[in-house]
């Protein structure tokens, strides 16, 4: 009975993980096929996911140089499962070279070497759908240590210059944990001179002053999911939650529905109709709404509340002025 390719690769797997060096003539046999297809398959298994094999001409057959095993692709999963898996590969691929994921960096690569596998794709397939490329930000490095002291509880201690202040400052923060934004990493902790909830962004920290240190310290308790369920953004949020209402037009509110910049429950659609899709937000007023707003233009108008208008319209006014002068 004839062998497909894929089990033609695991008896070729089998064979090779017994340690010693399997000649050709014994592959071919098991695989019931001639010299020819027995090279392109060990080609393809090289290809596709990076199989580790060599022939040693002095042992006179194939080997593994290093540690592998095929069946850790056999993985029960949907042709769907696997096409979600490649895109979510994909996107964590652009973190790789990160020092903080240098400990899971393996494992994204037998996944990758997995999901090629099952979607039968050679290591340079063509590429059917493309993620917005993130660029390392500025002090990245610090992730390791910073990522230690929220773990371990420490105190971390570091020069801080906020781009309108003429010289840096110094902090003594807890860490609580660190949070991407926009493709820059923030520390959200608990300041303790003077005592307060604090966001800093990593950019402005000054490298060469970030410590860790064994000051003892009992934090107020933080919940991240409360913290930020509410509003935009990282910052700290000391207002209440407000009720924004926006207007599109129809084609704008199918956009928005489809990707909606804050979540909504359905009873918070206030009108529906072919003319207006109108939306009840309960979100923090903060600068990250209004900079959101400010980013849509023309496609959302603000209903309520009149402050947040008032500061919008403001925004606008200036933005205009710049090119007025």
């Amino acid at each position: 009975m004839l062998l497909s390719q894929s089990q033609r690769f695991q008896r070729i797997n089998e064979y090779l993980r017994r340690g010693a060096a399997v000649p050709t003539a014994e592959l071919m046999q098991t695989c019931k096929v001639a010299e020819r297809t027995l090279k392109e398959d060990i080609a393809q298994m090289r290809l596709r996911y990076r199989a580790p094999i060599t022939y040693n001409r002095r042992l006179g057959g194939y080997h593994y140089t290093e540690s592998f095993d095929l069946k850790t692709v056999e993985i029960e999963l949907t042709h769907q499962d696997v096409s979600a898996l490649k895109n979510a590969v994909v996107t964590l691929n652009q973190f790789r070279d990160l020092a903080i994921f240098s400990d899971f960096r393996g494992a994204v690569e037998k996944i990758e070497q997995a999901v090629r596998f099952r979607l039968s794709q050679p290591a340079r397939s063509q590429v059917y759908i493309a993620f917005e490329a993130v660029s390392p930000g500025r002090n990245n490095e610090l992730l390791d240590l910073l990522l230690v002291a929220c773990m371990d509880r420490q105190v971390i201690q570091f020069e801080y210059q906020k781009y309108d202040d003429p010289i840096p400052r110094l902090r003594t923060v807890f860490p609580h944990l660190m949070k991407e934004h926009r493709n820059r990493w923030y520390i959200i902790g608990y300041e303790i001179y003077p005592p307060q909830l604090r966001v800093f962004g990593l950019d402005r920290v000054i490298a060469h002053t970030l410590e860790a240190t064994t000051l003892p310290f009992d934090p107020p308790p933080f919940d991240a999911e409360t913290y930020f369920r509410p509003a935009l953004g990282v910052a700290v949020y000391d207002d209440p939650v407000g009720e924004v209402v926006l207007s599109f037009t129809r084609k704008q509110g199918l956009h928005f529905r489809a990707q909606p910049f804050f979540s909504f429950r359905e009873e918070d659609i206030l009108i529906d109709s072919e003319d207006e899709f109108r939306v009840l937000l309960r979100i923090i007023v903060n600068q990250e709404l209004l900079f959101e707003l400010a980013r849509l233009g023309s496609s959302v108008k603000v209903l309520s509340p009149q402050g947040l208008i008032d500061d919008l319209i403001r925004f606008h006014q200036q933005a205009v002025e710049l090119y007025e002068e």
